[in-house]
């Protein structure tokens, strides 16, 4: 299993795909850091104090970008192509006589999941640097009143909050990839999940009112009321859902966690069945 992600990830580490979705964000917040700091040095932009606490809530806005329905939008891109691309190359027969089945598809899954918390956590990391050096040079620095106990307290929940609504959206991907065989179906496939459940939430109302019992159901053993609710939390406080003039949807963090863990583990039991019984020669 080591060998087969260890190739997996010396195949994708240079991928043109790695580069424009995922290594893209330690090189973007790095030329942004180079940036402020020539402001900093040859500029004339004055700019207003913040507090600590706000200091730390703006330092960890790298980890809401997979919360978003953008950065969802490039996760699951990212792994259409990381998926579907052996589709479209025509190359799983030649790997798949070397490995086990399901040791290819876990090595996407570890892979593609862990290149893009790296690409998070280096953007992070590149972000907090900066602000280091941005304080002498006349900048907004780190705040006196931040600790390293409050930094990594902030980031390490903002970092915890993200690594669910990767996997959920990467197990999907993997999904539609290897029932459609397919890299455009799968990106189209994957975008019309992460739509639909804003609109699933937004005709939720509409569905209550002809048919109560079936929708609650639907909306309580279904993931996407609850990925939804994870992310509401992630933000600050859960989604409450109103159903009806008088009823209301609200699921603890803890609910909502464990369905979608459920959905996860599922969706990737799905994945390896179809894939473990598929031609591929």
């Amino acid at each position: 299993m080591f060998e087969a992600v260890r190739a997996e990830a010396l195949k994708l580490r240079r991928h043109r795909a790695t580069w424009l979705m995922v290594w893209i964000f330690p090189i973007a917040f790095t030329a942004i850091v180079i940036i402020q700091i020539l402001r900093d040095m040859f500029g004339q932009v004055i700019e207003a104090p913040i507090t600590s606490a706000a200091w730390l809530a703006e330092s960890a806005k790298i980890w809401s970008f997979p919360l978003d329905g953008g950065g969802r939008f490039i996760i699951a891109g990212f792994a259409a192509l990381v998926f579907g691309g052996e589709y479209g190359w025509n190359t799983w027969k030649l790997i798949i006589p070397a490995r086990e089945r399901w040791q290819l598809i876990s090595a996407k899954w570890i892979v593609s999941s862990a290149f893009i918390l790296l690409a998070f956590a280096a953007a992070d990391l590149i972000a907090i640097s900066g602000s280091s050096l941005r304080g002498p040079l006349g900048g907004i620095g780190i705040p006196d009143g931040v600790t390293i106990g409050s930094l990594v307290n902030v980031h390490a929940s903002s970092a915890g909050h993200a690594v669910v609504p990767i996997l959920y959206t990467i197990a999907w991907a993997a999904l539609f990839a290897v029932l459609t065989t397919s890299v455009l179906a799968t990106v189209v496939l994957s975008f019309g999940m992460v739509l639909s459940e804003q609109l699933l939430l937004a005709g939720a109302p509409l569905a209550h009112d002809i048919a109560p019992s079936l929708t609650s159901m639907l909306l309580q053993v279904l993931p996407f009321y609850h990925m939804v609710n994870l992310i509401a939390w992630a933000k600050g406080a859960g989604l409450t859902l109103p159903l009806g003039t008088s009823e209301s949807l609200t699921t603890t963090w803890a609910t909502s966690l464990a369905i979608v863990v459920i959905w996860i583990g599922a969706i990737g039991a799905t994945t390896l069945l179809r894939f473990s019984r598929q031609d591929l020669n």
